[in-house]
């Protein structure tokens, strides 16, 4: 059954748009599902306090099938440089990914918080 990816999103962290679903075009490809869940604008969030932004898309071209997900990591509204970009065709390796991501930038600000007290 798709659904959406059950992501745990840090209090800190802004959800601006979530349509990753577990859909996973390598082991479950049909031309259907592909054109209803992979987009370039599966899962935007944003870090307000440190002006990060984390985007979420698929690229390529559904009906072959060829294409891939892209993680971009977004510093001070620069999208023509981005800090750093992830490509995975793996939806289970996105989510991982992901939740490193999350996971990374919260505890970054917490030591950072726990440094100046």
């Amino acid at each position: 059954m798709i659904k959406i990816q059950k992501i745990n999103f840090p209090k800190d962290c802004k959800v601006i748009n979530n349509d990753f679903y577990n859909y996973d075009p390598v082991n479950a490809f049909n031309k259907i599902d592909s054109s209803k869940y992979l987009n370039e604008d599966l899962l935007q969030c944003s870090f307000p306090e440190d002006d990060l932004i984390i985007d979420l898309g698929w690229y390529g071209d559904i009906i072959s099938n060829k294409g891939e997900f892209k993680i971009q990591i977004i510093k001070l509204q620069n999208w023509e440089i981005p800090f750093n970009v992830i490509h995975s065709k793996s939806t289970e390796e996105v989510k991982t990914i992901l939740t490193k991501i999350l996971q990374y930038y919260t505890r970054a600000k917490i030591e950072t918080e726990n440094n100046t007290i």
